[in-house]
């Protein structure tokens, strides 16, 4: 009888007969399928077909990923017709006694069945193939940054050939007991930061990971606080902070609380001086990781002390004398003969606390009076 679907079948004896399908027949192997010959009458003439028989059935093979592998199969009967599976699904160009595979991946490895037929019946016979594959990394392990402190946690999922083994390493360096597709590191510190890759084993080769890099942020600290300081009106003066902490680290100063616009730096300036000016300065510091703000520093702004006269006198080329006047800060004299007009006669800005000054035109005046303001 010819090729049967699924079901019943009538032979050319009259005999009912269950008819098996390719995949029944590749499920037993073969088992059962070699018999008598069958012969068919046609056109008055006996003509004798030999069912298929298999005398050499396919070698199952074991094959590296890459290579090629041939599957063969030998068999006796007449006019055969030869099908080829893998894992079930029928292979286009598998029609013949030997299947060639080209390039063999992984993926292909499983079960081969060949099925011969012809009009008297078929045969089916099975072969393993086992393909060997070095270690390939499908999936990577991408670069990471965690705060100071924090965990971290690499891993790459690899295909290959069992047993596969794993050995991660730090810049080059092997990680004792790191042996596994996973990484963790806990309570990360700046140490642990830099490349990490892991070497993936197995009996045909090896692989190693792209570089996947740790970046430790460390949280501002502050080193040096400012100071607080009093100073005098109209004066100028600077607070400053020293931090450390991961780059770039940015700054914002204030004054009892409230920032202060464009203060900004690591250093405030401050320029002639107020009352308005004093309070509490502070500064905070911030990067990727943080921010802290540092102790308060006080400023306290005083009024200048007055100018004071000392030792005074005729001299031939004036009256002189003595002037004690708050360093840094602009002084001004001025004069009077009435004690109501008063009239500058020098403004000048103190370099040192004492200043020397010589009215000439004191000689021209019977009386004259003099006064000295600080700015």
């Amino acid at each position: 009888f010819g090729i049967p679907t699924n079901g019943l079948a009538m032979d050319d004896l009259g005999i009912w007969r269950r008819v098996l399908s390719a995949s029944e027949i590749c499920a037993i192997y073969n088992v059962g399928l070699a018999g008598q010959d069958l012969s068919t009458v046609a056109s008055n003439n006996l003509t004798v077909v030999a069912r298929p028989r298999i005398t050499q059935p396919p070698a199952s093979l074991e094959v590296t990923a890459g290579t090629n592998a041939v599957l063969s199969v030998t068999a006796n009967g007449t006019a055969l017709a030869y099908q080829w599976y893998g894992n079930g699904v029928p292979i286009a160009s598998g029609t013949g006694a030997s299947l060639t595979l080209s390039n063999v991946q992984p993926a292909q490895a499983g079960s081969y069945c060949v099925v011969i037929t012809n009009s008297a019946g078929n045969a089916a016979a099975v072969a393993t193939l086992t393909v060997d594959a070095p270690p390939s990394i499908t999936t990577q392990s991408p670069s990471q940054a965690v705060t100071l402190g924090q965990n971290a946690a690499f891993s790459v999922v690899a295909s290959g050939t069992a047993p596969l083994s794993y050995q991660w390493s730090l810049n080059g360096t092997a990680l004792s007991g790191a042996v596994s597709s996973a990484l963790t590191l806990t309570n990360v510190q700046t140490t642990d930061a830099g490349g990490y890759t892991v070497v993936v084993t197995n009996s045909l080769g090896a692989v190693t990971s792209v570089v996947a890099t740790l970046v430790v942020n460390v949280p501002p600290a502050i080193t040096a606080p400012p100071q607080s300081q009093t100073v005098t009106t109209g004066q100028n003066t600077s607070f400053s902070v020293v931090a450390t902490g991961t780059a770039p680290l940015s700054y914002q100063w204030s004054l009892n609380g409230t920032a202060l616009s464009g203060a900004t730096s690591s250093a405030l300036s401050l320029t002639n001086l107020q009352g308005t000016d004093a309070g509490s300065y502070t500064a905070m510091v911030a990067n990727v990781a943080g921010s802290v703000t540092g102790a308060v520093a006080t400023l306290t702004v005083i009024p200048p002390t007055p100018p004071s006269f000392g030792s005074s006198g005729m001299t031939p080329n004036g009256f002189t004398f003595q002037l004690s006047v708050p360093v840094g800060h602009t002084y001004v004299i001025l004069t009077t003969t009435n004690l109501q007009d008063w009239s500058p006669i020098l403004t000048n800005v103190a370099l040192t606390g004492n200043v020397a000054f010589t009215d000439t035109s004191a000689t021209n005046n019977r009386m004259r009076f003099y006064r000295a303001m600080a700015q």
